[in-house]
């Protein structure tokens, strides 16, 4: 006759506990997918492992992201230099573009902690952000707050280089940076708020040569300029987001390349002509030359419209190689 054992208190507390999957496989909505490799080319390999999570994070392996973090600082810098009432030497325009390309990295870096933080459960659920360091389990959602902070707090020394005014424009782009991520859940205009703090490192740039962006003859055009990167922010992450269209429905993410999926280039068409007609208008109200109407305003009117038509939007390669195009960067092939 068979006979059965009694479990006592002894053997539950000393059984062998079953090992947990790790993150990485737990965490898997692709298991059909390869697994996340450390890339074995460019600056970010070069790091050692324990690292590579945290330049990730900062998008080090990605500089396009990068550039459009930077171009409206630069503009904003260089269109300062012309409305500038005294000469502004073309050492300070360097000196404060380099200052800003750092200045950037940090932003960039801090921003997209931030967003990964808040949208890991939603990567986790996208194959294009599968494999980002939050989503995949190599940072914790506690050590990526620490991080975020410890890119601000690197942030402060660089930012004493520039102007008091400069101040409340950084960190009113931060809090809208930092709200943007919130705004996937309960709007499909994202892409609309997103434009407002990219927008306003223009703001920021004027004040960093100690103009007043808002005193009269300068706020008109500064404002034009502002509305034009916003256009034009709104167009790039609108075709951007149309690589990921499929599975953020899914998600639960919104955007524009969702509530206009089948007529996006004709708003993108829309949004384009907006933008050159703001560039017109920083034209007429700053006095600049024909050279800037040819050159600014019919070269962007030109290659929008030749980028519009160009885009596939049902191949999420060419939406990836359209923003890549936009920022005159190599798309990097991991």
């Amino acid at each position: 006759m068979a006979t059965t054992k009694t479990k006592t208190l002894q053997d539950v507390v000393y059984a062998p506990k079953r090992e947990s999957p790790p993150a990485s496989e737990s965490l898997n909505f692709f298991p059909h997918l390869p697994p996340h490799q450390d890339p074995t080319t460019g600056i970010v390999s070069k790091l050692p492992s324990l690292w590579i999570p945290y330049a990730q994070l900062m998008r080090l392996d990605r500089p396009a992201g990068l550039y459009a973090f930077y171009f409206p600082f630069l503009i904003g810098l260089m269109y300062a230099a012309c409305i500038s009432p005294v000469p502004v030497k073309p050492l300070a325009v360097l000196k404060f573009g380099a200052i800003l390309l750092l200045l950037n990295v940090l932003l960039r870096g801090a921003s997209c902690t931030w967003n990964d933080n808040f949208d890991q459960e939603f990567d986790r659920r996208v194959e294009r952000c599968r494999h980002r360091a939050i989503a995949r389990g190599a940072v914790s959602t506690r050590n990526a707050h620490i991080f975020t902070a410890a890119q601000l707090a690197a942030m402060c020394p660089l930012m004493s280089l520039f102007p008091a005014a400069c101040t409340p424009h950084m960190l009113a782009a931060l809090v809208l940076f930092f709200v943007y991520p919130l705004m996937k859940r309960v709007t499909f205009y994202s892409q609309v708020f997103l434009g407002f703090p990219v927008a306003w490192a223009i703001v920021f740039s004027v004040a960093a040569l100690g103009i007043d962006p808002l005193q009269a003859g300068v706020r008109g055009p500064t404002l034009a300029l502002c509305a034009a990167n916003i256009f034009w922010t709104i167009t790039y992450d609108t075709i951007y987001a149309h690589q990921d269209v499929a599975d953020d429905a899914k998600a639960g993410v919104k955007s524009m390349a969702l509530r206009f999926e089948n007529s996006t280039k004709i708003v993108a068409s829309v949004l384009s002509v907006a933008q050159v007609l703001s560039l017109a208008l920083v034209g007429i109200w700053a006095g600049f030359s024909s050279i800037y109407f040819v050159g600014t305003v019919g070269g962007v009117a030109a290659a929008m419209a030749y980028y519009i038509y160009d885009v596939d939007l049902k191949r999420p390669e060419s939406c990836g190689a359209w923003f890549h195009d936009q920022m005159c960067s190599y798309k990097n092939p991991q």
